[in-house]
């Protein structure tokens, strides 16, 4: 159904289809389609089996809704019947009086443009499942698009009419799509057809009347200039004519009263005028002028004959401006679709980027490549403060936008991370919500402001700013800007979900902690590095007892408690891990003998502190102690095996000498021809409890 209604290239055609489907699709009895026009026109082209005066009655309300500006929601509507809303509504009513048992009203949205209603009428129960419904609003979409684009054919269609006719009438005019090259042979065809001493073709520029060609025969008119002709529309005769759109033939210029005298020239000179809109649609495009020396030189006829050229002139004139448009519109066009292709070849590097602050870097070299801008930056939401922070910004202005933001600070940045919601700003001096730099005022420019989307909202603002009124941002860099804005939304999610998926593979579950892979994995890159590090190796004494007689769920929180101690009582440099069981590792970069001691007692001591007295776990008889050997790169070892082995050796001497001690790798050589270690495997030796009944852990 959907490529049946887009082959349609006519309106009617698709509405007649359209309600055919749609009565075939659901059973319906009566099918009918209200057409909405952009210029406020409400239609019904095509349905069947309603009559009139409900065809009547639902225009009159779809044009009230119009008039009202109450658009409707995109879900169908069951106005009538079992499963419908009890509501009086004038479609209500109309159907009731139609005599219908139940009607389906499904807009047909195409974005965020309303093209029209479709109603669908069962003359018997009918209930509506929300298959149905979800059928119906697809189809409506699809005939929404449909409807667009035979609307975009037809307006094309009468374009190409209205070409052929000026080639046609225009013959030679026709062929000039340039306003200054048409103005000229003008100036040279009249010439041919009326006898004058001065012609000049003037085009309307706002407010003003702009001559695009003069022609002087005689001395008098030979040394004007542009800026001597210049006038504003209503000002002489010349400026009458286009203000009225009334050719006029002027016997004696000088003794009219709307006459001006051009500056420079002879003000009570003897001349004859002739005067002739070029009116196209309704609007003054310009005005033709033919002057000549004398009184009563020119006719009714020449007059007659002036007004059948301009209307051909008026013709080019806009032929010119629609081929100037759709110049502009084909480069536009052109540029998007350059834009766009570069914009795939950018997504795939950002997409591939699983490092959110490389991401967000990479966006101001890469956009500068898609959008020109004087000033591009990126403000990233801190979290859990929801405050926007400079991340990096390029132009112009780029020092004002690192600058931090004062505490309360609001500006459309701020707005856009609150509301979520991209922002094109032709004008910022005209928009309160552009808070200007205090070292700069107000200035001139257009802005976009849009928000860069993470898992959790907005994650940071990408602003543009463009200096200047002459070439202000558009809607089209807008939605190139929202385009690339979402792709690189898109790569942000991923690197976030990458880094979460990261932390947790490199993190023990229990503790928090950096777990034993990731101590292996930096172990062997510090060492193929030949970076130097001490290494401190924790041993839990006796901890087994405290599972056995308190139970798991007090062993894992005993864990944690020790691992925050271990945390703490490190050095910000160090790196914490879990080893394994009640096993725990701590790497010292670049630090000498007498550093991994004084952290090696640290640790011992907070191990220690943790049962303490006034703990809970001292209260409830647990007495917290840790073994500690200590070794360092590459004093003790060579190889990654070699100096893991050596502190394994020293914690395994400090257990033998009692709970609560530390020993060196030195001490463990000493004794390694007792010991039989051959590779890092910390053993606990037996313990009993105490004389008094504690668990030693």
């Amino acid at each position: 159904m959907a490529t049946d209604l887009a082959s349609r290239l006519d309106v009617g055609d698709v509405v007649r289809d359209l309600s055919d489907h749609a009565r075939v699709l659901f059973g319906a009895d009566r099918g009918a389609v209200i057409l909405l026009d952009a210029e406020g026109r409400v239609s019904s082209p095509g349905g069947t089996g309603f009559t009139e005066d409900y065809l009547a009655a639902a225009r009159e309300i779809e044009a009230a809704r119009l008039a009202q500006r109450d658009i409707p929601p995109r879900r169908p509507e069951i106005v009538l019947g079992p499963d419908a809303l009890r509501s009086r509504t004038p479609v209500r009513a109309a159907a009731v009086q139609e005599g219908v048992d139940t009607l389906l009203i499904v807009p047909l949205v195409d974005g965020h443009e309303l093209h029209g209603m479709l109603h669908l009428a069962h003359d018997r129960p009918y209930r509506w499942r929300e298959a149905d419904l979800d059928a119906a609003e697809a189809l409506a979409g699809d005939a929404a698009v449909a409807v667009r684009s035979a609307r975009t054919f037809s307006r094309m269609a009468t374009w190409a009419a209205q070409l052929q006719s000026i080639q046609r009438l225009g013959a030679r005019l026709s062929g000039l799509t340039d306003v200054a090259a048409i103005g000229h042979a003008i100036a040279n065809e009249l010439r041919q057809l009326i006898d004058y001493h001065n012609v000049r073709v003037y085009r309307v520029q706002g407010d003003d009347l702009v001559p695009v060609a003069m022609l002087g025969q005689v001395g008098e008119y030979q040394d004007e200039t542009p800026d001597q002709l210049r006038i504003g529309v209503g000002e002489g005769i010349t400026g009458w004519v286009a203000r009225y759109r009334v050719p006029q033939l002027v016997d004696d210029s000088a003794k009219d009263p709307r006459a001006i005298t051009i500056p420079g020239t002879e003000p009570h000179l003897d001349e004859s005028m002739l005067l002739a809109p070029m009116v196209h649609e309704g609007q003054c495009l310009g005005v033709l002028v033919l002057a000549r020396l004398g009184l009563r030189q020119f006719t009714e006829d020449d007059l007659r004959l002036l007004v059948i050229y301009a209307s051909f002139a008026a013709q080019a004139m806009a032929n010119a401006d629609a081929a100037g448009r759709l110049r502009q519109q084909s480069a536009a066009l052109e540029r998007q679709l350059r834009a766009q292709q570069e914009l795939l070849r950018i997504t795939e590097s950002i997409l591939t980027t699983l490092d959110q602050r490389a991401v967000l870097e990479q966006i101001t070299d890469r956009l500068g490549s898609l959008v020109a801008v004087d000033n591009m930056a990126i403000e990233v939401v801190e979290r859990p403060t929801g405050l926007l922070v400079p991340l990096t910004a390029r132009g112009i202005h780029a020092d004002d936008y690192m600058a931090p933001w004062e505490p309360g600070e609001t500006g459309i940045a701020t707005w856009v991370v609150d509301h979520n919601e991209p922002v094109l700003i032709e004008d910022e001096r005209t928009d309160p919500r552009v808070n200007h730099f205090r070292s700069i005022g107000e200035i001139e420019g257009s802005l976009i402001v849009v928000p860069l989307l993470g898992p959790h909202g907005a994650a940071g603002v990408l602003t543009l700013e463009r200096l200047g009124t002459e070439a202000r941002f558009d809607e089209q860099e807008f939605e190139l800007v929202k385009l690339f804005a979402a792709q690189v939304s898109i790569a942000l999610r991923n690197a976030e979900s990458f880094q979460a998926a990261e932390v947790r593979a490199r993190t023990d579950d229990l503790t928090r902690l950096l777990n034993h892979g990731t101590f292996k994995d930096w172990l062997s890159r510090s060492v193929a590095a030949r970076e130097p590090f001490g290494l401190v190796m924790i041993d839990l004494d006796g901890f087994k007892r405290v599972n056995d007689s308190l139970g798991h769920q007090a062993g894992d929180r005993l864990l944690r408690e020790i691992a925050a101690a271990i945390l703490h009582a490190a050095r910000e440099t160090d790196a914490v891990f879990r080893y394994g069981g009640d096993e725990f590792v701590v790497v010292l970069p670049r630090s000498d003998e007498d550093g991994i001691a004084a952290v090696a007692e640290r640790i011992q001591a907070a191990v220690a502190g943790v049962g303490g007295e006034g703990t809970a776990w001292h209260d409830e008889g647990v007495s917290v102690a840790a073994s500690v050997g200590v070794a360092s790169y590459p004093a003790d070892g060579e190889h990654a095996e070699d100096v893991l082995l050596a502190a394994d050796r020293a914690c395994f001497v400090a257990k033998r000498r009692g709970r609560g001690r530390v020993a060196t790798a030195k001490e463990g050589r000493a004794l390694a021809g007792e010991l039989a270690l051959s590779e890092p495997t910390p053993v606990d030796p037996p313990s009993l409890p105490d004389a008094e009944g504690v668990v030693t852990a």
